[in-house]
């Protein structure tokens, strides 16, 4: 990616051409995160063996938690700068006269209702969940399910059936961040992944599941934190359901959990 190229200090501009310039630069800016994050994907993508045209490399449980922990702490990076890029944005647009349209207000008490095929009340959905309970089993190849803490919007919403699934609209782009402490049931080292499920499985593009080992968790909490993004497909399904899934063979003991999903 070349470099870009500004007019010297002092050059005479008007006042829309300095606010162009500023456009442009929070543009390249916007460019140059998301080459970071392919990056990070590729690294990923290499790390599991799954990258087109490498080796599988001989990699260890504890390589891989290192490298799933460096993405997800970059991620988190990434996703405060486009925070502070859409207020820089905002600022531009405010100045230049030219402000984005109000988003109407929702009516009061809207109720939540699934997203397929419904219309969204015009502002960025979020929801924010917590586990329906503390210190429960978490079997192996179980859903977690939760309970609904706070909610804006109605694109992403708890389903009313099934505790453990999130309606999401496949149409849409999302951050999802999740904190789950738990316990093993014995001592011992022992390897397991916690999977972001997606029903249909292609209703987004794919999202890699948290690897973990508990070693003698039994006795010390183990802290499982991970932040991805979801990018729809192109031809996005009319319906999407998100769930955590676990894949460990003896299942985990719970002591509380948190997850967050915010439309981008």
């Amino acid at each position: 990616m070349s470099m870009p190229s500004f007019p010297p200090c002092g050059a005479d501009m008007t006042k829309d051409e300095a606010l162009t310039m500023v456009i442009a630069s929070i543009a390249m800016e916007e460019l140059a995160l998301s080459h970071i994050v392919n990056a990070e994907g590729e690294k990923l993508q290499y790390i599991l063996g799954t990258l087109p045209g490498s080796r599988k490399p001989c990699a260890s449980t504890q390589e891989i938690l290192a490298v799933n922990q460096s993405a997800a702490a970059l991620l988190d990076t990434v996703m405060q700068s486009q925070m502070l890029l859409k207020g820089k944005l905002e600022k531009a647009l405010e100045t230049s006269g030219r402000k984005p349209a109000p988003e109407p207000p929702c009516p009061p008490d809207h109720p939540c209702e699934p997203p397929c095929g419904k219309p969204s009340c015009g502002q960025k959905s979020a929801l924010r969940l917590a586990s329906r309970c503390e210190g429960f089993s978490w079997d192996n190849g179980y859903l977690l399910s939760w309970k609904r803490q706070g909610q804006r919007g109605n694109d992403i919403c708890l389903s009313e059936e099934n505790f453990a699934l999130v309606n999401l609209n496949p149409e849409k782009a999302y951050a999802l961040d999740y904190v789950v402490n738990v316990r093993g049931p014995s001592c011992g080292d022992s390897a397991g992944a916690v999977f972001v499920r997606l029903a249909p499985c292609d209703a987004f593009q794919e999202v890699l599941p948290l690897y973990f080992s508990a070693n003698c968790s039994g006795c010390t909490p183990l802290t499982l934190h991970y932040s991805t993004m979801l990018f729809p497909q192109v031809h996005p399904a009319p319906c999407a359901d998100l769930s955590l899934l676990l894949n460990y063979g003896s299942g985990l003991f719970v002591e509380q959990a948190s997850l967050n999903i915010y439309e981008i």
